[in-house]
C-alpha cells in the first residue's frame, strides 16, 4: 500500500504561514517540507501542484544528460541486433533524438511542445553548481515526457488487454535499450501498475541483447562487463517501487481502445504520483487516449477525478509524441 506521507525527498523545512498549512493531531504538528534536494526543478514544478506550498529545487538538470541522448544516434545505420522490434526502436531512438534537440535548442518536428511552460526561472534551471547562477542559453532542461500510444493489429480485427500489453512492453523495451546505450552508468525504473505489465516488460527485456561492439568501442568503455548489461534496470510495481529513485523513470499507464474497466485504477493521484517522483532526471510516461480522454462517467468518482486533474497537468508540462504499435507483428 502507498503511504500517506510519501512525496518528495527533502531535506529542511519551512515554517507554515497559516493554520491551513498544519494538521494537529495526537502525535503533533505536520509541516511541509519545501526544499527538494533530487527532482528537477521542473519536474519538482509538477509534483507541488498538490501540495499547498511550491517547492525550493536545489538540484538541476545537468547538460550532459542532452549530450548523452545525442549519442542514440550512433545505434542506427548499423549492423547490431538489440532483441528488440527493430521499427519500435527507431521510433524510440527518433523520440529521444527529439528530446535531446530541445535541451540543446535546436530545431525538431519530432515532439509537441508543453502547453503550460514552467514558471521556474530559467537562471535557476540552468544553474549546474551552487555558484553558478548565470542562464545557459544552449541548454533548455527536460524532465516530463510523454508517449502517446495507439496499439493495432495487422493480423485481428480486434484483441484483448493483454495483447496491447505486449505492445507497451516492446516500447519500454526499446526505450530501455537506447538509454542503456547511450547512458550505461545510470539506473532504469520501468513502473507498472499491474504485475501482467510487469511480466510482460520482464519477458521483453530478457530477449534484449547487448550490441557486440567494436574494438575501438571495446577501449573506450570497459567498465560494464555482459553479465551486468541489465543490472542497473528494475521493472516492478509502483507499490514496489516506493520510496527509491532512479534517473530514468518509463510508466506504464496506457490502455487500448475501448478498455475502461481500469480507468479507475490506473487514475489514482497517489498511485501516479509515486510513480512519476521516482524520476530523478527524466520521467517519460507511456499512455494513451483511453487513459487521457476518458468517459465522462469516470468523473463521478472525487479521488478518481482528481488522478485525472494530475494526469493532464503532467500531459502539460511535458514534450510529447504519438506513437502506432501493430501488436499483430510482435
Amino acid at each position: 500500500m502507498f503511504s500517506q506521507g510519501e512525496g518528495p525527498v527533502v531535506r529542511s523545512v519551512s515554517q507554515p504561514d497559516s493554520q491551513e498549512n498544519t494538521a494537529s493531531s495526537s502525535q503533533g504538528t505536520i509541516i511541509q517540507l519545501t526544499e527538494n534536494f533530487r527532482l528537477n526543478p521542473d519536474l519538482g514544478e509538477f509534483v507541488a501542484t498538490i501540495y499547498s506550498h511550491q517547492f525550493k529545487p536545489q538540484k538541476v538538470q545537468s547538460r550532459k544528460l542532452a549530450l548523452r541522448l545525442q549519442g542514440i544516434a550512433d545505434m542506427s545505420g548499423k549492423s547490431r541486433d538489440f532483441g528488440v522490434n527493430s521499427h519500435i526502436l527507431a521510433k524510440m531512438e527518433t523520440f529521444l533524438l527529439g528530446l535531446s534537440d530541445v535541451m540543446l535548442r535546436k530545431p525538431q518536428s519530432v515532439l509537441k511542445a508543453p502547453r503550460f511552460r514552467t514558471n521556474v526561472p530559467l537562471a535557476e534551471l540552468d544553474r549546474e553548481t551552487e555558484s553558478q547562477t548565470i542562464s545557459d542559453p544552449t541548454h533548455q532542461p527536460v524532465s516530463l515526457s510523454l508517449i502517446q500510444l495507439k496499439t493495432w493489429s495487422s493480423s485481428a480485427e480486434q484483441f484483448g488487454y493483454e495483447t496491447h500489453v505486449h505492445g507497451e512492453a516492446a516500447i519500454a523495451a526499446a526505450l530501455v535499450a537506447a538509454l542503456r546505450f547511450c547512458a550505461p552508468e545510470d539506473d532504469i525504473f520501468v513502473a507498472t501498475p499491474h504485475r501482467v505489465q510487469r511480466e510482460a516488460v520482464k519477458s521483453a527485456l530478457g530477449r534484449l541483447k547487448r550490441p557486440e561492439k567494436t574494438l575501438e568501442e571495446t577501449l573506450e568503455d570497459v567498465t560494464i562487463e555482459e553479465e551486468n548489461y541489465l543490472d542497473k534496470v528494475t521493472v516492478d510495481t509502483i507499490e514496489r517501487l516506493q520510496g527509491s529513485e532512479a534517473s530514468f523513470v518509463i510508466c506504464l499507464f496506457s490502455l487500448p481502445e475501448v478498455h475502461s474497466a481500469d480507468l479507475g485504477f490506473l487514475l489514482g493521484r497517489r498511485r501516479l504520483n509515486v510513480a512519476i517522483s521516482r524520476a530523478k532526471t527524466l520521467c517519460i510516461l507511456v499512455t494513451s487516449s483511453q487513459v487521457l480522454c476518458p468517459p465522462v462517467s469516470v468523473f463521478a468518482n472525487e479521488e478518481t477525478a482528481k488522478g485525472y486533474a494530475f494526469l493532464k497537468a503532467y500531459e502539460d508540462r511535458a514534450w510529447s509524441c504519438d506513437v502506432s504499435v501493430d501488436v499483430g507483428g510482435l
